[in-house]
């Protein structure tokens, strides 16, 4: 069975250009309506694109007039569309100073590529890239069990040319990361439940940057992930590494699995999200109007995207804790300490319902605290 990572953060490749959240999109799962503006659009292509449909984002951003959109909104909607567009072209070979990395590499955008503007041929394109990189091995790739086994030694050859890098899946697509540096820390974390010692592992000098920052040409990116050997925090992908964003997006959100893989075994990808960006919106002071736009503008009904799911059920289970409609929540009508105490109230209440539902208790029986 493939191989997942407990979870993957995405964050903004610049923090600072959506720091105040003004005219958030209410959804990005219903199709988009002609009369979105600029804004409007992008927002909600960012959040198809990452849900590995950017064939859909393309659709969004070429219903609205070039002339609407000004500098990096409009360099975005270039990228996506020479990128993604009908007669986009296929990925150049990358330059990697190392033949095998720089053959994965190609391999990897040529795949993605592939998935993303033609999502029903997502199979198609992943048997495509067992080939490839059986190829690179020089032994044949038949399913995902043989390809679980071929990542290790696609490590452990990387690792030896002086390369890291990240293989699994986030989902729907096979990720691939590629960086040369890397530096590890002790740190306690309080989060809403307790402190948490937690492990950091701080990577830099990246040559590739994973799926979802191909996906949005640079506007987002991965900020970390969480494994049984502790986190790892993507540096590039922040401003600063001693700001809020950094420690309540990505320290406190993977700390949070950690706890959760502890306390709640065998949890969904899509539950693990739930709780941590319940976090994230119970802990976040000045990056929480940043942190609620990103929420809010990746939501999806479908399980298949763990992330875009999770972000519906926040919203809208925080929403009805205030009694307002998750529009209202998404238009940053109700921010500040009543959004972190609600969104706390409602990670508690989760965390009453799970242990009782371990031990088989009504959730109203002090047992289950």
């Amino acid at each position: 069975m493939t191989r997942r990572l407990f979870a993957l953060i995405l964050v903004p490749y610049l923090v600072v250009s959506i720091a105040s959240a003004q005219g958030l999109p209410a959804s990005n799962i219903n199709p988009a309506q002609p009369e979105f503006d600029a804004k409007s659009a992008i927002d909600r292509a960012t959040g198809l694109a990452l849900q590995g449909d950017a064939a859909s984002a393309v659709r969004v951003l070429a219903e609205i007039p070039e002339a609407d959109f000004k500098g990096g909104d409009a360099d975005f909607r270039a990228c996506m569309l020479d990128r993604f567009g009908p007669n986009h072209p296929e990925p150049i070979d990358q330059n990697l100073s190392d033949p095998g990395i720089t053959s994965l590499a190609t391999d990897y955008l040529t795949y993605w590529n592939h998935s993303l503007t033609k999502p029903d041929e997502r199979e198609q394109a992943e048997s495509e890239l067992r080939r490839r990189v059986g190829k690179l091995l020089g032994r044949s790739l038949t399913n995902n069990a043989d390809y679980d086994v071929a990542e290790d030694e696609l490590k452990a050859q990387a690792l030896k040319r002086g390369f890291h890098i990240l293989l699994g899946r986030t989902q729907p697509l096979r990720e691939l990361m590629i960086w040369k540096k890397l530096t590890v820390e002790e740190r306690q974390v309080n989060l809403p439940e307790g402190p948490r010692s937690v492990r950091i592992s701080y990577l830099d000098d990246f040559l590739l940057r994973g799926w979802g920052y191909y996906a949005t040409c640079k506007r987002r990116s991965a900020g970390g992930w969480a494994t049984d050997e502790g986190l790892f925090a993507v540096v590039p992908a922040y401003n600063s590494l001693s700001d809020e964003t950094f420690s309540v997006r990505f320290i406190a959100h993977e700390s949070q699995h950690f706890a959760d893989k502890k306390a709640f075994p065998n949890l969904e990808s899509w539950e693990l999200e739930y709780r941590a960006k319940l976090v994230e919106l119970s802990l976040a002071d000045s990056s929480q109007a940043s942190t609620l736009q990103l929420i809010c503008e990746n939501r999806s009904e479908s399980k298949t995207s763990p992330h875009g799911y999770a972000d519906l059920l926040v919203i809208d289970d925080v929403a009805g804790h205030l009694r307002i409609k998750s529009t209202d929540l998404c238009d940053g009508k109700m921010l500040g300490q009543t959004l972190r105490e609600t969104a706390r109230a409602v990670l508690l209440e989760d965390s009453k319902n799970r242990r009782c539902n371990q031990h088989n208790l009504e959730p109203d029986k002090n047992s289950c605290r």
